[in-house]
C-alpha cells in the first residue's frame, strides 16, 4: 500500500492534509479535494472513510462513474444528473474511468467506503464481472447494461434508433450504407449494430463487410475511418456512425476527400450532442431523451432507496430523429 507521502506528494499537498481527509477532519477546497481523491484511487488506497463527512457537510451524495467526461453527451448527461438530483437535495460525486475497466474498479472500492445514498453507474463496457458488495447502497446501471447482472437499468432504445436511422437512408434512395460501429463489448454499441443490420435485411439488403469499421466513440477513429472504408474499395452513399463524435469526423474527413454532404454522401449519427447543430451542415442524428433518460434514472434510484425491492426494474426511452441538413 503506498505512504501517505507518496499521496501527498501526487495530490500536491502535505502529508497532513492527506491524513486530515482520510480521517475525516478538517474542510478542503474542491480542488484540494479531487487532488486527494485522484491519488487515493490512483495508488488503490482506502482509509477511514466513513459517513462522517457527509454529515459534517449536511450532504446527500449520490456516487456517479462515468466512461468518459471528454465526449459531449457523458458531460452533458453528467450536468443533467447534477441538476435533476439537486432538485431532489442531493449532490453528485463524480468519477471518471476513460473506459478503463481497472479504473471502475477502483473508484467503485472507493466509493464504498463513502456512505454514499445512491451510485448511478455507466458501465467501461458490459462485460461481464463482479461488483464490489453495497450493502446499502443502491445501484442503477444507465446507458449501458452490465452482462449478467440484474441491476436496476435505464436507457434509450439503441435498438430502434439505429433501425430508424438506416431507414430514413434508404428512403432516401441511399443503397450502401456504410456502419462506423464501436467495440461490441458494450451493450448500447451491440443494439446499433444489430438495429443497422435488421433494418437493411428487412427492406433486402445485404450485409456487406467492407462497410462496417470500427471506430472508439471518439471524433478521431471517426476520421480515420472513413480512410478505412475508402481503402476497402467498397462504394457507399452514406455513413451511419454509432456516435455523433465519430459521425462529426467521418463528415470533416469526407469534406476534406472532396465529397458532397449530403449530395454524395448523407451522414447520420446517434445521440444529438450539442456539436451536432453547429457544424456545417448541421448533423442529422437519432435523439437521446437526455433529461428524461436521468429523471428517470434519478426517481428509479431514490424509491429503491426508500423502498428497497427485488423485482426486475428496467425502463427503455424512445429515441427520436432529428432531421438536419447532413441527409
Amino acid at each position: 500500500m503506498a505512504t501517505l507521502n507518496e499521496i501527498a506528494k501526487r495530490a500536491q499537498v502535505s502529508v497532513s492534509t492527506v491524513s486530515k481527509f482520510i480521517n475525516n477532519k478538517g474542510r478542503f477546497s474542491p480542488a484540494t479535494e479531487e487532488r486527494i481523491k485522484e491519488a487515493l484511487v490512483f495508488f488503490n488506497y482506502y482509509g477511514k472513510e466513513t459517513r462522517s463527512k457527509k454529515k459534517v457537510l449536511n450532504l446527500n451524495m449520490i456516487g456517479l462513474i462515468i466512461p468518459d467526461i471528454e465526449n459531449p453527451f457523458f458531460s452533458s448527461l453528467t450536468k443533467t444528473l447534477e441538476m435533476v438530483f439537486f432538485r431532489y437535495g442531493y449532490s453528485i460525486l463524480l468519477c471518471n474511468t476513460e473506459s478503463n475497466l481497472e479504473l471502475e474498479s477502483n473508484f467503485l472500492q472507493y466509493l464504498n467506503n463513502k456512505g454514499l445514498d445512491g451510485l448511478v453507474l455507466v458501465p467501461a463496457n458490459s462485460a461481464e464481472r463482479t461488483l464490489p458488495f453495497f450493502a446499502t447502497t443502491p445501484i442503477i446501471l444507465l446507458d449501458r447494461r452490465i452482462d449478467g447482472l440484474d441491476f436496476p437499468f435505464v436507457s434509450v432504445n439503441n435498438y430502434k434508433g439505429a433501425q430508424m436511422a438506416v431507414s430514413y437512408l434508404l428512403q432516401l434512395g441511399k443503397k450502401n450504407i456504410a456502419f462506423i460501429s464501436t467495440n461490441k463489448n458494450n451493450s448500447a454499441s451491440r443494439e446499433r449494430f444489430n438495429g443497422y443490420q435488421s433494418e437493411l435485411s428487412k427492406h433486402g439488403v445485404n450485409l456487406c463487410e467492407g462497410l462496417i469499421v470500427e471506430g472508439d466513440f471518439s471524433y478521431q477513429s471517426g476520421y480515420k475511418a472513413i480512410d478505412q472504408l475508402l481503402e476497402n474499395g467498397e462504394k457507399f452513399d452514406a455513413v451511419f456512425a454509432s456516435n455523433d463524435l465519430m459521425a462529426l469526423g467521418a463528415m470533416e474527413r469526407l469534406k476534406e476527400k472532396g465529397f458532397g454532404i449530403p449530395e454524395e454522401v448523407g451522414i447520420i449519427g446517434f445521440d444529438d450532442i450539442w456539436l451536432s447543430k453547429i457544424v456545417h451542415p448541421p448533423l442529422t442524428t437519432v435523439r437521446q431523451p437526455l433529461h428524461e433518460l436521468c429523471k428517470t434514472a434519478a426517481e428509479i434510484l431514490l424509491s429503491i432507496k426508500n423502498k428497497p425491492t427485488h423485482q426486475k426494474i428496467e425502463k427503455i426511452l424512445e429515441p427520436e430523429l432529428t432531421i438536419r441538413g447532413s441527409c
